[in-house]
């Protein structure tokens, strides 16, 4: 009987490299939660200790509210400070509302809509709304007015143009000149669908003239196929006419040999 060792130290034992760990752990709570003293025993809240941190937390109360004391001493210097300013702020709004008053009293006379405000104006408080409401929109220039003006109407327009197309472009020459840009592209948008669409159902947009040729192509294709099966239909009836013609010739043949020829069981 051979001896054998115990295992050895790569051998899978409890202990070593291969040792299991589990997960997780014990729960590990908090203690000491009182406070301790130097020498590590538990202070009560009773103790005297305990009542030295109260008159510490005391103390910071008093100091603040000392603190808020003094800043309302100092309240009524800083409240004439803020009134003084906001004098000389309704001073300067006053001043820049009379001189925008001025402005506008001096070229009211050649004041057009779309005209731009002076530099003065510019510089004005954008809160007062009365003076907000004497500011033109500044897409509405001098430009963009005479570009929506009426141009005069020649007789050569009426002869070039077709009637149901006048009548579309009729509303496009009421276009008033106030509307915005936007509104002015959104309208010559829709007369420009609606001139397109009348011209597409006389036929002569280029769309139209491609639908016509192919319906034409495909009427002529159908006419064809209609002829062609006419022809087919009637050349098989004439070819049925005949094989029944054939059919009775050869019936009446038939009969007319068996009708010629008497039967001769009678005779000797």
């Amino acid at each position: 009987m051979s001896g054998r060792g115990g295992p050895g130290g790569n051998s899978r034992g409890r202990g070593g490299k291969f040792k299991k760990f589990t997960r997780g752990g014990g729960k590990h709570f908090s203690r000491d939660l009182r406070p301790l003293d130097a020498d590590g025993n538990e202070i009560s809240m009773w103790s005297k200790d305990s009542k030295k941190e109260d008159s510490d937390e005391d103390s910071s109360e008093e100091e603040d509210s000392s603190e808020e004391d003094s800043d309302d001493e100092a309240g009524p210097s800083s409240a004439a400070k803020q009134q003084r300013q906001e004098l000389t702020r309704e001073e300067r709004r006053q001043a820049k509302k009379a001189q925008k008053e001025a402005a506008i009293a001096k070229k009211k006379g050649a004041v057009q809509v779309g005209d731009m405000p002076s530099d003065d104006e510019e510089d004005s408080d954008d809160s007062d709304d009365a003076d907000d409401a004497a500011i033109a929109n500044p897409n509405h220039t001098k430009s963009a007015r005479n570009q929506t003006r009426i141009p005069p109407k020649s007789a050569d327009d009426d002869d070039q143009n077709d009637g149901g197309v006048a009548k579309v472009t009729e509303g496009v020459k009421k276009l008033p000149s106030n509307m915005s840009r936007r509104e002015r592209e959104s309208y010559e948008a829709q007369q420009a669908k609606e001139r397109y669409r009348k011209l597409h159902e006389a036929g002569k947009t280029d769309e139209a003239k491609a639908d016509l040729a192919r319906l034409k192509l495909i009427r002529e294709k159908r006419e064809a196929e209609a002829a062609r099966k006419a022809a087919e239909k009637e050349e098989q009836e004439e070819l049925q006419r005949a094989k029944r013609a054939e059919i009775e010739t050869r019936e009446a043949k038939k009969r007319e040999a068996a009708l010629g020829k008497p039967s001769k069981k009678g005779k000797k």
